[in-house]
């Protein structure tokens, strides 16, 4: 969005204001489509951005949800079952019978351990429903299962008159460096014929979680800004997957990558204090209602803007919350033109995940309001502001 549209937002609507920009997320879509296989996937991973499920869902291929309260919210906009990965660590009986109430065992189910096996096998043959799942293979951490332990749940799924291996989920981290990414491909390539060799049975699908690179921070270094532009990234990336055979589809997983871009944060000056130089500025937000992943006490400068005309000479300020605790501060030793209370302040790249990594609940401020931008460019407001003090009183007060 640019500056005059921000300007309209805040005299709008006021502040502190989260707005989602759909037009840039659309553009990123039609950038990866236009660059990766034609026949390759895509699926948003709705943790980067709740807010986008009902705008992104026609422009992707598949949703993932992670929670049952993201599959919650998927059912309130009413999105297709059939377009959405149930993914997760910690599936429960409950949680997976509800799902299936509502998906009549459309969609997909990854599989992260020998526990989420029994689940999905109880519930499929209790109610004589087909489903279709993926075993996650893990990198090492705590999601998915070991490569034998992988083995044996592909044959205990293929012995079950209800459950169908589709193929293979991973993902290993975000904000990789190509190096890394193109090690991955390699390894669930040779993973893949493996299992064909050994069991004879082909790993139809892969659903990758790419994890590409975001520049958040304009003090990031040259090297990390170069390996983020996203058009060499894509296309690094298409000519990979065109060397990964061993998988008749591939899917890629994306949230950070899609969604970073389309997101504003619109927070107001509320005081000006010159008790020390660099001097501090009190906004109405804080580090309870953003995050940028790799952030700390402003340590690394995020791409802001302040929406007002200024002239004068340049000082320097620190940008700080509202919350009573040293570790609010935005952004250090920025230099601004005579701040003033009242003039509103926009930090950029904030469309995943900043929105709901923040210490939403310390010192019982509220929420800020959420709007979007959609394709017509109209601004739709989806919540007001929140309070959030009600989780600290009792409920039978």
């Amino acid at each position: 969005m640019n500056t005059e549209a921000l300007r309209t937002v805040a005299a709008t609507y006021g502040t502190p204001t989260y707005i989602f920009d759909v037009r840039e997320v659309e553009a990123r879509i039609r950038l990866l489509r236009s660059l990766l296989p034609e026949d390759t996937g895509l699926c948003f991973a709705v943790k980067a951005n709740p807010f986008l499920i009902p705008y992104v869902a026609d422009m992707v291929d598949r949703l993932e949800v992670c929670s049952p309260g993201e599959y919650e919210i998927c059912i309130q906009e009413q999105i297709a079952p059939e377009k959405i990965v149930v993914s997760g660590v910690n599936k429960t009986y409950e949680s997976m019978k509800r799902i299936l109430s509502y998906s009549k065992g459309a969609g997909i189910y990854t599989i992260e351990s020998e526990e989420h096996a029994k689940i999905l096998r109880t519930l499929a043959e209790k109610n004589q429903m087909p489903l279709s799942v993926l075993i996650r293979l893990s990198s090492g951490n705590q999601f998915g299962v070991d490569a034998e332990t992988f083995f044996r749940l592909a044959k205990e799924i293929q012995e079950s008159p209800y459950l169908t291996l589709a193929g293979v989920h991973y993902y290993a981290g975000t904000q990789k460096r190509q190096s890394k990414l193109e090690k991955e491909l390699d390894t669930l390539t040779a993973f893949a014929k493996t299992f064909e060799e050994e069991t004879g049975t082909v790993l139809n699908e892969l659903e990758y979680g790419a994890g590409m690179k975001v520049s958040y921070f304009i003090n990031d270094s040259e090297k990390d800004q170069r390996e983020s532009e996203p058009e060499p990234q894509i296309q690094a990336l298409a000519e990979k997957l065109g060397t990964c055979d061993a998988y008749g589809k591939k899917t890629i997983e994306l949230g950070r990558f899609l969604v970073s871009m389309s997101g504003y944060y619109l927070t107001r000056v509320m005081d000006v204090k010159r008790t020390a130089q660099p001097g501090f500025l009190i906004l109405d937000g804080g580090i309870h209602q953003i995050n940028y992943y790799g952030w700390m006490m402003g340590m690394k400068q995020p791409e802001i803007e302040v929406l007002a005309e200024k002239d004068g000479d340049e000082e320097l300020f620190h940008l700080c919350g509202s919350l009573c605790t040293v570790n609010d501060v935005l952004a250090r030793d920025v230099a601004l033109h005579d701040p003033q209370k009242g003039d509103v302040i926009c930090f950029k790249r904030c469309g995943a995940y900043a929105a709901t990594e923040g210490m939403a609940m310390f010192l019982s401020r509220e929420l800020p309001q959420v709007l979007i931008c959609k394709t017509d460019g109209k601004i739709e407001k989806l919540r007001d502001q929140m309070e959030t003090y009600l989780f600290h009183v009792s409920a039978t007060t």
